[in-house]
């Protein structure tokens, strides 16, 4: 995206791209558009409320309430922006600020706690409690919160060189700059999801089916002769309006069996058609896997989850180490693994496709039936090896994410890998950081981020990226392999070798990895007998 692309621009964008994309569903045209227009009402909203109670702030908090101050006039200019308003004022006052109803204060509330700090507090006060009340919680929340803003706060080295120690005033602040920066960048978050949309829009409608005739054809240029070779569009083939209308016929009897059984049924016969392109490692672009056919697992989620929504299916998007499938909720609840990639499966042989999944099978009984529709949110649960297609006894870990989210931080994540192999890692920080800001809570992209920070010599932002990556799955063990790199270009020797031996204590995978972390373990070692 360009630098010095301005919102309005970002909006009218967002605008078009949707219409092109939605041609035959206008309902679904403005949505982006008018996502980012309400945005800019909550951010003019919230900066007004902000405004409003700085002046109950007590008569010795001046740098809260210059801190307050700033934020207000940040949150009401960008709210502006947003909407195409113009600026009328350099800051709030009471000359251009909205009055806020009691209805818009509860949701401001809301917005600023988050919904479960907010049921929390409210629960505190009683059942049905006075906007009185409200109004005290409002201006004893702010001040604290922002003096502790202003306060200065601690974070120190833990015991181990992945953990550390952080007092609750620098949490605060932390979890402060971090919600406020993911909500800004929302209009940018937007833009890349209706680029999204568009290339998977294309992608389900355009993808056509393989032909393996293809290769008879290689042999037949060699001769000079090249048969005509017509090959239909997958969409066509599967006749997925006609599928469209048999599900809702038989959601019309509202006979959750017979439902659950169609869904299954259009579900495997989506599941066969895709998995039959042949793999290739990374093909998730979709105008390259229309172009070229091969997929990926990415690319394999991307094209058969797109066909389920097009029918529409819900399913949730499945992220675990080196791997992307889908899970299948139907509507009487079950759950079934379900991996929309080609024969060769990088989890190993054994591994099925297709397979029920229970609550007992995942760590802590999850309740499936509730988590299919999930928006911003993503939830991590462990299954048995055994049950996706290993023989071992280990858990492993598992995020659900909504599709959308989830394949869009894939992708990035992906791309990001690339660009860093190719020496570009400008652009695959970038990439990365994108892909962290569509879903936060992938431990992946802070592992590819922080190899592309290694790769500029930016080793100490690296080792924050790998120790967030280590923080979200403590288990995997690649991250506490890149933090030791980092460390010992760092000069720091001793915390490498504390993180290298963390790494060989969870690394299963191939041998020449334990040799070289034993390796730099000898080495760094004998720096240190050295110094001493």
């Amino acid at each position: 995206l360009p630098k010095d692309l301005h919102l309005w621009e970002m909006m009218d964008i967002i605008k078009t791209v949707d219409s092109d994309t939605f041609t035959g569903n206008p309902e679904k045209q403005d949505a982006g558009a008018n996502k980012i227009k309400k945005l800019g009402e909550v951010f003019e909203k919230a900066g007004t409320y902000l405004d409003e109670y700085i002046f109950s702030f007590e008569k010795n908090d001046d740098d809260a309430k210059q801190v307050a101050k700033n934020i207000a006039s940040e949150f009401y200019q960008y709210g502006l922006s947003l909407q195409h308003k113009e600026r009328n004022a350099d800051s709030v006052s009471e000359d251009n600020r909205k009055i806020l109803s009691p209805e818009d204060k509860d949701q401001l509330d809301e917005w600023f706690l988050g919904t479960d700090a907010y049921k929390k507090r409210i629960a505190r006060l009683g059942e049905n409690p006075t906007e009185e009340k409200k109004e005290e919680m409002r201006k004893h929340l702010l001040q604290v919160y922002f003096k502790a803003l202003v306060r200065e706060g601690y974070k120190e080295e833990g015991e181990n060189p992945w953990e550390i120690k952080t007092g609750p005033t620098q949490r605060l602040q932390d979890t402060a700059r971090e919600q406020i920066t993911r909500v800004v960048e929302t209009p940018e978050r937007e833009m890349v999801s209706a680029i999204f949309r568009r290339g998977l829009e294309k992608l389900v409608t355009e993808m056509k089916t393989i032909d393996w005739r293809k290769a008879v054809n290689n042999f037949f240029e060699k001769i000079g002769f090249s048969p005509p070779l017509e090959q239909r569009k997958l969409f066509d083939v599967l006749k997925i309006p006609k599928l469209k209308s048999e599900l809702e016929e038989v959601r019309k009897t509202k006979d959750t069996v017979k439902i659950s059984a169609k869904e299954l049924e259009i579900a495997k016969t989506i599941q066969e058609a895709v998995s039959s392109f042949p793999y290739q490692k990374m093909a998730n672009n979709p105008s390259e896997m229309i172009e070229t056919q091969f997929i990926n697992c990415v690319g394999s989620a991307l094209l058969g989850g797109g066909l389920l929504d097009a029918v529409g299916i819900k399913y949730l998007v499945a992220d675990l180490p080196e791997h992307s499938a889908t899970v299948l909720i139907t509507s009487d609840g079950k759950v079934y693994w379900q991996d929309f990639t080609p024969p060769f499966k990088p989890l190993g042989e054994g591994n099925s496709n297709y397979k029920e999944i229970t609550v007992y099978m995942s760590e802590g009984e999850i309740d499936f039936s509730e988590r299919n529709n999930l928006s911003d949110s993503e939830i991590a649960t462990r299954f048995k090896d055994s049950y996706i297609g290993d023989d071992g006894d280990d858990q492993l870990k598992v995020n659900l994410s909504n599709p959308e989210i989830g394949l869009q931080a894939q992708i990035l994540n992906n791309a990001g890998n690339d660009l860093r192999k190719l020496g570009k890692n400008e652009e695959a920080v970038e990439s990365c950081k994108q892909a962290i800001s569509i879903n936060p809570k992938d431990p992946y992209p802070y592992i590819g981020l922080g190899n592309a920070l290694s790769g500029l010599g930016r080793n100490k932002e690296a080792v924050e990226a790998y120790r967030q990556a280590i923080s979200i799955n403590p288990k995997d063990p690649y991250p506490y392999n890149g933090l030791a790199n980092a460390l010992r270009d760092l000069g720091r020797n001793e915390e490498a070798i504390k993180t290298y031996k963390k790494f060989l204590s969870l690394w299963k995978g191939d041998i020449y990895w334990i040799d070289r972390a034993e390796k730099r373990i000898k080495e760094l070692e004998l720096k240190e007998k050295s110094k001493k």
